[in-house]
């Protein structure tokens, strides 16, 4: 959610500094379509059950770096890198699930914590203080506009979104014209 939040919040700082969406054309980005499918397999998640989980969230990690590949040449995308970096490592070692902190019993969250217990969310898992790399995990509440819950990898994968929006939206520079010799 802190994704689609720093998004919308980066193409309304790109207006107030004169970018335009339309600029994004002269910049564009190579292979679009991967983290499109990548954040439709997680969306899916649900449907595809426990028995898919572990490869659904690997294609979805595979799409991302891919993307990331082809786009290396752009430094906001390196930031991005290290988010999405981030949250495979503690997805991966938590058996594809993203694990969520005891943060979650905070009365704000208290419904997404009782989805998470029911099972419902199959691509989170509730954890302890003592899990491994727990610190990654789902532990930082966001409870003001809309309750959630993020991990460092989202926050860094989201400084990276709002970075590289800043540079697909900044008009064209205007290189210094030299005169030419005749």
């Amino acid at each position: 959610m802190i994704l689609l939040y720093m998004i919308a919040l980066s193409v309304v700082v790109a207006y107030f500094r004169g970018g335009r969406l339309k600029y994004y054309l002269d910049k564009p980005l190579k292979g679009i379509y991967l983290p499109i499918v990548a954040f439709a397999l997680e969306a899916a998640l649900e449907f595809g059950g426990k028995k898919l989980l572990a490869p659904m969230v690997i294609l979805e990690y595979a799409l991302l770096f891919a993307f990331i590949f082809l786009n290396w040449r752009i430094r906001a995308i390196r930031l991005v890198a290290v988010g999405v970096a981030l949250n495979a490592l503690v997805i991966f070692a938590s058996g594809f699930r993203m694990p969520v902190t005891p943060v979650v019993f905070d009365p704000a969250l208290s419904e997404f914590a009782e989805r998470v217990r029911a099972g419902e969310l199959i691509e989170y898992v509730l954890i302890g203080w003592d899990a491994p790399l727990w610190f990654l995990s789902d532990t930082i509440p966001i409870t003001r506009i809309v309750p959630g819950i993020a991990s460092i990898g989202d926050v860094v994968m989201a400084a990276g979104m709002f970075w590289l929006l800043q540079y697909l939206m900044a008009p064209p520079r205007k290189d210094a014209a030299k005169p030419q010799s005749v």
